[in-house]
C-alpha cells in the first residue's frame, strides 16, 4: 500500500479517531506540564562538538551567499556560460558551493586529461607539493589585529560603513564579483625559513604588515594567478630576482596568461579539497613546456627544499586563496614588514599608526592635508578634534597643484568635513581659487560637480558665484 492510500484508508481514520478521542478525555485531568529533571549533564566534548556544527553551518550558509553574488553578476562567469541563477529570494542556495566543487572538477579533469600519463619526476613533484603544508599572507597597512585577527571582504566593509583604502575596483566587481572574499597570497610553510617568503603579490606592495595564517577554509578557493589580472608579470618585476638569476630561458617564457581552453579569461579556479592537486598539475603543465634545462632539473630535484617550491610556485603562478566575507582567528601571526607612512596610515584609518606619528601640530596639519587629498573623512575629523587648527594654520599647508579651497570641495570631498572648516572661520566660502581652475569658487566646484549636498550647504553660508546657472 503506498502512502496516499494509507492515509485514506477507513482502518487509518478510525484510528485516528481513536486517538483523538482518548486525548479529549485525557486533557481535563492535566494540572500542569514540565520538563523532567535530566539524569546527566552533557559532556563538554558533546557540546564542543555541537557548537562546532553549529559554526559549520553558520560558515557554509555564508560562503553560499558569497558564492552565489558570485557566481550570479561576474560577467566573465555569463560570457564562459558557467554562471547560475541569481537566489530568487534573499537566501542564497546551497547549490552556489556545489557549483564551485562541480567548476573545480572541470578545471582538475582538463589539466589531467592533457598530461596522462606523468612520469615518475612529475609524479613526484605532484605528491611534494600535495603533501606540503600552505601558509597564508594576508598584508595591510591597517591594524587588523589585537589577540583576534579580524580581516572582512570588501562587500562586508562596505556594508557596514568602514572607512578603509579600497583594493577592489569597479571591473572586479563588474567582472568577477569576488569582492565578498577575502584575499591572501599562498606560500609554501618552511621551517627553515621565517614567514612571509614574499612581500608582494603581482608586483604590488599590499601593505607594511604581513597576517599569516597556517589553516585554510572548507569553503575557501584558489586561482593560480590574480583571480581577474591573471596575467604574470615579466621577469625583472618578480621579487626575488637572486633565485632567477640561476635560469635563462625560463625568464622568457613566464610571462604569460594562466587560462583554461576557453580563453584568456577562462581562469581555472579549485575549491579546498582540490588546491594542492591543481597547482601541481598546472606547474607540471608548465614545466613540459619549458625549453630551460635547467630549470627543469631543479623542479625535478629530489632534495627540493621548501623555500625553493615557493620561490618556482610563486614565480610560475602567484596563487591567491580567498575566504568568504571574513577572516576571524585567534591562529595568527601578524609581521611587520617595513615602515608605514603617514600616508599609508592615513588612508589605512590605522589610528594606533598616526597616533605614534601625530607627535606635533606640525605632523597634524601634515596628516590633515594628507586625509582631505585622500578623502578620507574619518581621520580628518579625527585630527581636527584632537588639534586646535587656525586660520593661519590652513594657509600654511600648500599644494602644487590645487587652493586647499578646492580640495575641500572636489568631486567626492566631505560635506562634513568642509561645514567644520567653514564653522570654524579656517576657510571663506567664497575664496577664489589660484591655481587649478583659477577664479573659480568652491561653489563652481559643487556646481561642476553636480554635488547637491555640497551646493546647499555653501549657499546656506552664503556662498555666491559668477556662474549664470546659480
Amino acid at each position: 500500500m503506498n502512502i496516499s492510500e494509507t492515509l485514506n484508508s477507513a482502518n487509518t481514520q478510525c484510528n485516528i479517531d481513536s486517538m483523538d478521542n482518548r486525548l479529549h478525555t485525557l486533557f481535563p485531568k492535566v494540572t500542569s506540564v514540565r520538563n523532567a529533571a535530566q539524569q546527566t549533564m552533557p559532556d563538554e566534548k558533546n557540546l564542543k562538538d555541537s557548537a562546532n556544527i553549529i559554526k559549520d553551518f553558520f560558515r557554509k550558509t555564508i560562503a553560499a551567499q558569497s558564492y552565489s553574488r558570485m557566481f550570479s553578476q561576474g560577467s566573465n562567469f555569463k560570457s564562459l556560460n558557467i554562471a547560475i541563477d541569481a537566489p530568487s529570494d534573499a537566501k542564497a542556495s546551497f547549490k552556489a558551493i556545489e557549483h564551485l566543487d562541480r567548476l573545480s572538477k572541470h578545471y582538475i579533469s582538463e589539466i589531467r586529461e592533457k598530461l596522462h600519463p606523468l612520469s615518475a619526476e612529475e609524479l613526484n613533484l605532484l605528491s611534494l607539493i600535495i603533501n606540503s603544508d600552505l601558509i597564508f599572507r594576508h598584508q595591510s597597512n591597517s591594524d587588523l589585529s589585537d589577540k583576534i585577527l579580524n580581516i572582512k571582504s570588501f562587500n562586508k566593509i562596505q556594508s557596514e560603513g568602514i572607512c578603509t583604502k579600497r583594493n577592489t575596483y569597479a571591473d572586479d566587481i563588474k567582472k568577477i564579483a569576488n569582492h565578498d572574499f577575502v584575499f591572501f597570497g599562498v606560500e609554501i610553510s618552511s621551517h627553515q625559513k621565517k614567514h612571509p617568503l614574499n612581500t608582494k603579490h603581482h608586483t604590488v606592495d599590499f601593505g607594511a604588515n604581513a597576517y599569516i595564517i597556517d589553516h585554510d577554509s572548507p569553503y575557501g578557493y584558489m586561482t593560480l594567478t590574480d583571480h581577474f589580472d591573471n596575467a604574470i608579470p615579466p621577469v625583472f618585476y618578480h621579487e626575488h630576482q637572486s633565485f632567477l638569476d640561476k635560469f635563462s630561458e625560463v625568464n622568457k617564457e613566464v610571462s604569460r596568461y594562466v587560462h583554461g581552453s576557453k580563453g584568456i579569461i577562462d581562469v581555472p579556479i579549485f575549491n579546498t579539497k582540490d588546491m594542492k592537486l591543481g597547482l601541481g598539475l598546472y606547474l607540471i603543465d608548465f614545466i613540459r613546456k619549458s625549453e630551460d634545462q635547467s630549470f627543469k632539473e631543479f623542479c625535478y630535484g629530489k632534495n627540493l627544499a621548501p623555500v625553493d617550491l615557493d620561490r618556482i610556485i610563486n614565480f610560475v603562478f602567484q596563487p591567491e586563496y580567498h575566504i568568504p566575507r571574513m577572516v576571524s582567528t585567534e591562529n595568527f601571526k601578524k609581521v611587520k614588514i617595513r615602515e608605514i607612512s603617514l600616508e599609508e596610515a592615513v588612508t589605512a584609518s590605522n589610528y594606533e599608526e598616526i597616533n605614534k606619528q601625530v607627535t606635533n601640530k606640525k605632523i597634524a596639519l601634515q596628516a590633515l592635508f594628507l586625509s582631505i587629498t585622500n578623502q578620507k573623512e574619518d581621520v580628518a575629523l579625527y585630527i581636527l578634534s584632537n588639534f586646535e587648527i587656525t586660520r593661519q594654520d590652513v594657509i600654511s599647508i600648500k599644494h602644487e597643484l590645487y587652493d586647499i579651497e578646492y580640495l575641500l570641495s572636489a568631486h567626492n570631498s566631505s560635506c562634513k568635513v568642509l561645514e567644520y572648516f567653514i564653522n570654524k572661520g579656517l576657510v571663506d566660502v567664497n575664496t577664489k581659487f589660484k591655481k587649478t581652475n583659477s577664479g573659480d569658487c568652491m561653489l563652481d566646484n559643487a556646481i561642476k560637480y553636480e554635488n547637491a549636498e555640497m551646493i546647499k550647504l555653501l549657499l546656506k553660508y552664503g556662498a555666491t558665484s559668477d556662474n549664470k546657472y546659480i
